[in-house]
């Protein structure tokens, strides 16, 4: 984890900036799909009734996901305040629309910063949360391909790999032979190598089936709140939409997104949501809105909660001696 090193605290100006450009212009660009008469009168099918549902079900979403991040903050032995926990990671989706996706690696600087922790040490949350959602997906993926008419071998073929990694780490051996041995070739490199391997030894501790296990069933059951969302924004819309394509399709869409490195997986996302949703025969304004809704919910809202808390949970740090 190198590369937070230099991390800076964050600019919430900027942040801000980037959470309402990147909105703006989704926004923009679902205008000039479907036309701004189309997507008004398909937005005003929300009540506030379903717009509440919408809202619970953004907080299960997040409450596991910080419940799990939770889990492997104490897994690593840090004696963390829920409460306290809880800022941090909520400031963090401040970032996530900035250039570097640097939300997760935030949530490492505020511990640094409050614990008095290497990197070294609290490096793995980051690999285990980008792992846990990503295993997540893929679980949800599955499922929901298995469950209706479009089966396919390929999402069970990408599970099987994600398990394959994730008993690879589990077991920090083989990862430290590689290191040792890329060493003894080069002959330089012996801090770095060091401290990759201290790093390799604390994050195998994330990935042990007692905690990486629990970690993910939590994570699967709170992004279940998506495809929820997805499905109740469709039958508000006048679409009848069975919860399992959705699920798979949301799925789908979000490793998309995350495979492009793009902040919030910003284009591939909603773009694969669109086409796999017209695919399924969802007319494409229904499609365009359902996707707004969704991202919306899980997104930008998020963004905006995160831009909003970064200047208390930057203070916080800033104020705070180490525990």
């Amino acid at each position: 984890m190198r590369f937070v090193q230099g991390l800076r605290p964050p600019a919430v100006e900027w942040a801000a900036i980037s959470a309402l450009a990147t909105l703006v212009v989704a926004f923009a660009v679902a205008l000039l799909i479907v036309g701004s008469d189309a997507l008004i009168e398909a937005l005003r099918k929300f009540d506030s009734v379903t717009l509440g549902i919408c809202l619970v079900l953004m907080a299960w979403q997040l409450g596991c996901r910080f419940l799990r991040w939770l889990m492997f903050t104490r897994a690593l032995g840090l004696k963390i305040e829920p409460a306290e926990a809880a800022l941090y990671y909520a400031a963090a989706f401040g970032m996530t629309l900035t250039p570097g996706r640097l939300g997760e690696a935030l949530r490492l600087w505020f511990l640094k910063r409050r614990f008095a922790v290497p990197y070294r040490r609290i490096g793995g949350l980051y690999v285990a949360d980008r792992v846990a959602d990503a295993a997540a997906y893929l679980v949800l993926l599955a499922v929901g391909t298995a469950g209706y008419k479009h089966h396919s071998p390929i999402a069970w073929s990408a599970l099987v790999v994600v398990v394959a990694v994730i008993i690879a780490i589990m077991n920090p051996r083989p990862v430290i032979a590689v290191l040792t041995a890329v060493y003894a070739v080069l002959g330089r490199g012996r801090k770095l190598t060091a401290w990759a391997r201290r790093a390799v030894r604390n994050a195998s501790i994330l990935f042990q089936p007692r905690v990486f296990l629990p970690g993910l069933a939590i994570g699967a059951v709170g992004w279940l709140a998506a495809p929820a969302v997805l499905t109740m924004s469709l039958a508000r819309l006048g679409v009848d939409f069975a919860f399992l394509p959705a699920t798979a399709i949301y799925a789908a869409a979000a490793l998309a997104g995350g495979s492009t490195m793009m902040p919030g997986g910003g284009g591939a996302t909603e773009a694969v949501l669109v086409v796999l949703l017209r695919a399924s025969d969802v007319p494409l304004d229904a499609a365009v809105t359902a996707m707004i809704m969704t991202r919306l919910m899980f997104l930008w809202l998020p963004v905006l909660l995160g831009v909003a808390l970064l200047p208390a949970a930057v203070k916080s740090v800033r104020h705070a001696g180490p525990a």
